[in-house]
């Protein structure tokens, strides 16, 4: 099976590209990351997901300007415990349809709605073009999320709660696996430059069809 040319509708437009394409040091490209990819020690652990060069570099770029914000560190702490979505997708959550809880049943859903209103009061403050949050996360995630308990390693294609969020306000994400179009913001500034990923999102990577099929718009709501 071959990976589907349709194209989630929450990574960047042909017309996003377009409007950032004059984008300079003096006028930078205004980023909204997951804290952890900018290598803040604000996983549920204490760790950070800093180690992924396509998304240093472009941190890195004079023309971009970067805003980091965990939600989950916002309103539960680090270290902390596991959270994940329970019967839905992070749009489930927001319509009051699904909950997030922790690994030990703590319904954690109050505070990460919060969470996500804050996260989205960053985005309106910084006035920011586009939004780099990590994968999978409860809150973060905008092409896979895990289906309920993290342990069990079910996963199935959603956004997270801060994600759908953002979503739902028009903001653009690309996670730090979206290499296809992370490319294509480098090249925004530096025509000639190589990706070390190879180019394809994450939703046409070989372990998304194999599990899910053609891919599926994870903005899609449910009626």
């Amino acid at each position: 099976m071959t990976p589907s040319t349709a194209r989630p509708t929450h990574l960047p437009t042909v017309q996003h590209f377009q409007e950032w394409a004059g984008k300079s040091a003096a006028d930078p490209l205004r980023v909204l990351s997951s804290a952890c990819l900018l290598g803040r020690a604000v996983a549920y652990d204490g760790a950070d997901y800093g180690a992924f060069p396509v998304t240093q570099d472009l941190y890195a770029r004079p023309e971009v300007r970067s805003f980091g914000f965990c939600p989950e560190d916002f309103s539960f702490g680090t270290p902390r415990a596991i959270c994940d979505i329970y019967e839905g997708s992070g749009f489930d959550v927001l319509d009051g349809k699904a909950r997030v809880l922790t690994e030990e049943g703590e319904d954690w859903t109050d505070g990460m709605l919060e969470a996500a209103q804050a996260m989205l009061a960053v985005a309106q403050d910084h006035r920011v073009d586009l939004c780099v949050m990590l994968d999978v996360s409860a809150a973060c995630g905008s092409t896979i999320i895990s289906d309920g308990k993290r342990s069990e390693q079910r996963r199935i294609p959603g956004s997270g709660v801060c994600a759908a969020l953002l979503i739902r306000e028009g903001y653009p994400i690309v996670s730090q696996r979206d290499y296809a179009t992370l490319a294509r913001i480098h090249r925004l500034f530096e025509a000639d430059w190589q990706s070390p990923e190879p180019e394809r999102d994450h939703y046409q990577h070989p372990w998304f069809v194999e599990n899910f099929g053609p891919p599926v718009d994870p903005q899609v709501e449910s009626a």
